[in-house]
């Protein structure tokens, strides 16, 4: 009993000793700091240095090579009359880490973007329609000094809400300024 209970420590004790860490890509900052790891098993969406876009699970990340599993799903019709969706084939294609151009970090684009600069855009427009709308249907002086200046502002709020939705408009792909690199561990 206790020769096998000996043997059963040491192969664990052994398995434990041969594992190997995965190896990943990191997104980084210029400064180093990093942005957002893949490793093997994760999602992935990037576009390679001639343009086109790769997206699906990491098989795995090898001697600086990514291992995609891209898959064939197509919709085919049942004898009932509806579609059933089934994959054709799985393919696994191999990417150096340096083809990669630019990776997507996130989908979804910013509360900033998404909700402040429309706001102030709808807000803008709407106050400065009112305002028009009002001097035409109470017969008032639309060229009031009172009445531009409100105009104005009406306008202000539009253009920031525009500068707002183009400055921090962002596919959510990583930027030019971002390294992307094989960490081989």
């Amino acid at each position: 009993m206790k020769p096998l209970l000996l043997l059963f420590c040491l192969l664990v004790i052994l398995q434990n000793l041969s594992a190997q860490s995965p190896d990943y890509i990191a997104v980084r900052k210029k400064n180093g700091r990093t942005i957002k790891n893949f490793y093997a098993g994760s999602q992935i969406l990037f576009q390679t240095n001639n343009g086109s876009y790769v997206q699906g699970p990491i098989k795995m990340l090898r001697n600086d090579t990514v291992f995609v599993l891209l898959y064939d799903i197509r919709f085919f019709a049942t004898t009932f009359g509806t579609l059933v969706k089934d994959t054709i084939s799985v393919q696994t294609l191999a990417f150096n880490y340096k083809e990669i151009k630019r990776i997507q970090l996130s989908k979804k684009p910013g509360f900033v973007r998404r909700t402040v600069g429309p706001l102030l855009m709808f807000g803008g427009a709407g106050y400065f329609t009112l305002n028009l709308l009002n001097g035409t249907f109470f017969s008032s002086s639309v060229s009031d000094e009172e009445k531009l200046r409100t105009a104005a502002i009406a306008a202000g709020l539009f253009g920031v809400g525009y500068l707002i939705t183009r400055l921090f408009s962002s596919d959510g792909f990583s930027k030019a300024k971002h390294k992307i690199i094989y960490v081989d561990l």
